[in-house]
C-alpha cells in the first residue's frame, strides 16, 4: 500500500509570472486533485509559493515533478517530506492564502526579514505557519472566499482577506 505523506515545499514565482496565473494554477489543482485523492494548501506571498500536498506517496512524487517542470516556479525547494496518519487539510482540494495588510503580522512572524521568504522555513516553521493559516481560513468561513474560487465541485477554500 502506497503510504499517505504530507510534502511542503516553497518556490519563487519566475520573473513572466502573471496575475492570471494563480488562478490558473489554483483552478487546476482543484480540477485534479479531488480525482487523485490529494489534499493541501497555497499561500502566495511577497512573490513567493509555499504549498502542502497531502496523499499517497506516489501521487505526490508525480504531482511535484510535474511542479518542477512548471516554467512559473523557480528555486523550488522541499522543506518537509513526511509520513502522516491524518491530513491537516483534507478539507481542500487546494485551500489558498493571498498574503494582505490584514494577515502581514502572521507572515512576517516566521520571516527572517521585513519579507516573507519562505525558502527560509525550517520544516516545523513551515507546517505552523501553513496550520495556522488554515485555521484562520476556517474560522472566518465561506464569506471570505475569493474570486480565485472554483466553480468545480472540488471543495474549495480561499482568504484573501484572512
Amino acid at each position: 500500500m502506497d503510504p499517505m505523506i504530507r510534502m511542503i515545499y516553497a518556490s519563487r514565482i519566475s520573473p513572466n509570472f502573471g496575475p492570471a496565473d494563480v488562478h490558473d494554477i489554483l483552478n487546476t489543482s482543484r480540477r485534479n486533485n479531488q480525482p487523485l485523492g490529494l489534499t493541501g494548501m497555497l499561500v502566495f506571498a511577497d512573490g513567493f509559493f509555499l504549498q502542502a500536498l497531502e496523499g499517497a506517496r506516489s501521487k505526490i512524487n508525480t504531482l511535484y515533478a510535474k511542479i518542477l517542470r512548471d516554467s512559473r516556479h523557480n528555486q523550488s525547494a522541499i522543506l518537509s517530506y513526511q509520513e502522516i496518519d491524518k491530513r491537516l487539510f483534507g478539507d481542500w482540494s487546494m485551500g489558498y492564502v493571498l498574503s494582505t495588510e490584514k494577515n502581514r503580522s502572521l507572515f512576517l512572524a516566521y520571516s527572517l526579514e521585513a519579507r516573507f521568504s519562505p525558502l527560509d522555513l525550517s520544516a516545523k516553521a513551515a507546517e505552523n505557519i501553513l496550520s495556522e493559516l488554515a485555521e484562520h481560513t476556517r474560522r472566518i468561513g465561506p464569506s471570505a472566499a475569493s474570486s480565485a474560487s472554483s466553480a468545480s465541485s472540488a471543495p474549495a477554500a480561499s482568504a484573501e482577506a484572512a
